[in-house]
């Protein structure tokens, strides 16, 4: 096996991933049946939102009108809002990097997570 695709696919062969598709099963379920981005502001926590400019994912998209599916997924622009919407929070936002940060680019992930961390 080519060692990046053991790292990235490498899960899906733990004895564990009957519970880890569980879990993504139930994350998934909760975008569509529990919208939280309402209950951002009653995070009291301090909180690090690290993303990528170039993430475009947006469950749903395909079930979405054609004007609205162009409006998805843009988190170059939700990273702000989401930042705005949570007292106490810090967004590092990685340019030129997709939906995968500490996997796409695990130095420029750590370093703000690690820093973030020993606050």
């Amino acid at each position: 096996m080519i060692p990046g695709l053991t790292f990235l696919a490498g899960w899906t062969l733990h004895e564990d991933y009957p519970i880890i598709a569980w879990n993504a099963a139930l994350t998934t379920d909760m975008i569509f049946t529990q919208p939280v981005v309402y209950e951002f502001e009653n995070i009291k926590c301090p909180t690090l939102l690290i993303i990528g400019t170039r993430d475009r994912t947006a469950i749903g998209r395909d079930r979405a009108p054609k004007d609205i599916q162009l409006k998805m997924g843009l988190y170059n622009e939700l990273g702000k809002k989401t930042q705005k919407a949570i007292p106490n929070s810090t967004l590092v936002e990685l340019d030129n990097v997709g939906h995968l940060p500490h996997i796409e680019s695990f130095d420029r992930f750590i370093k703000p997570l690690t820093e973030f961390l020993q606050k």
